[in-house]
């Protein structure tokens, strides 16, 4: 276990930003414009961030040793190899480490965790409403008409209280390993892949989000579905090895890392850093790159609502959590001490 895992937490592994770093540093530029060297053990870190609030000792820091222990430890040799050039093509064991590092890094992060807090507050004023009509049926007795549901309903909405009223705070690393299970099974799906590209200087930049997901317009949008299945996976591995998982065929490894191809990696990391942007000291900013002056957004739904035609379906199943310890980790976050009092209303990851 690294001497940071009960305070200060990784968002992108210690191991990953070395491969950026010259005499233990790496150059940071922030969304202001500033720009200074930070050390490794500082740069892509955040206070308690998977910390369990509600557990004492060890249990505090399950999912962070669980990422030090599990993720971090195994693939640190592999993308070592992969960085030396070695080891390619992966044989299976060492792609499914990959493939974990891969998706654990696009649910890590406070990029993630911003994504999963924009989308419970647009979502969560319908989802208010509609235990609203529940309530007032349950009140009456009685099911309320089409007109009365409907009123009730948009009431609700527009009356709905802020999202903190419910809020959990173990919500957010629930969520991060459901979506993580999602990720997993997006990244190892039929007709997807891994491409490795080298370049012989340096060209690209690691954002503090580690990876950045590109759409097939060409575009990083936030705006959900997070993971479409056409989903490009952009990881800069060193300033000169570009990872990519990708469902599309137009990549030429022979061609190696060209600098059209690094542009869009340095983009990618620009568009979905949430406060900075880390590269060797020595390399210079690409001259055309701007960072934005503030983080990506999910655009507000247009929320519509029509009276029920027929019995709801199933409500949709969270990914089956294959890993033991995993599950374990995420039995403890849902579970509440004794001695705390329950979260009540529409919430929860």
């Amino acid at each position: 276990m690294g001497a940071n895992t009960a305070r200060e937490h990784h968002l992108v592994p210690q191991y990953w930003l070395r491969a950026f770093a010259e005499d233990g540093h790496v150059l940071g530029r922030w969304r202001g414009g500033a720009e200074y060297r930070t050390p490794v053990r500082r740069a892509a870190v955040a206070r308690h961030f998977n910390t369990d609030p509600l557990a004492e000792g060890e249990r505090r820091v399950a999912l962070e040793t669980y990422l030090d222990r599990h993720v971090d430890g195994p693939a640190a040799p592999v993308l070592r190899a992969l960085r030396e050039g070695r080891w390619w093509p992966l044989e299976q064991a060492r792609e499914a480490v990959v493939l974990d590092a891969l998706a654990w890094q696009v649910v890590r992060t406070r990029t993630f965790r911003s994504f999963d807090a924009q989308v419970g507050r647009h979502v969560f004023p319908a989802a208010w409403a509609a235990e609203a009509v529940d309530y007032c049926e349950d009140q009456l007795g009685r099911p309320l008409s089409e007109a009365e549901r409907m009123e009730v309903f948009w009431t609700a909405v527009r009356t709905a209280p802020d999202p903190s009223v419910v809020d959990d705070p173990r919500s957010a690393l629930r969520a991060s390993i459901r979506a993580f299970e999602r990720t997993r099974n997006v990244l190892a799906a039929p007709g997807r892949r891994l491409m490795l590209l080298h370049s012989a200087e340096p060209l690209l930049m690691l954002a503090d989000s580690g990876v950045a997901l590109r759409h097939k317009d060409g575009t990083f949008s936030f705006t959900p579905p997070l993971l479409p299945k056409a989903l490009e996976v952009f990881a800069p591995l060193s300033p000169s090895c570009l990872l990519i998982s990708t469902p599309r065929a137009h990549y030429r490894p022979r061609e190696g890392l060209t600098r059209k191809i690094a542009a869009k990696a340095n983009a990618g990391a620009a568009a979905w850093c949430r406060d900075a942007v880390y590269r060797l000291p020595s390399m210079s900013w690409p001259a055309h790159l701007r960072l934005a002056s503030t983080p990506l957004e999910v655009r507000p739904p247009r929320l519509s609502a029509v009276p029920a035609q027929q019995s709801p379906g199933p409500a949709p199943a969270h990914p089956e959590i294959r890993r033991g310890e995993l599950r374990a980790i995420l039995e403890q976050l849902s579970h509440v001490p004794a001695d705390q009092p329950p979260v009540s209303g529409t919430g929860g990851g």
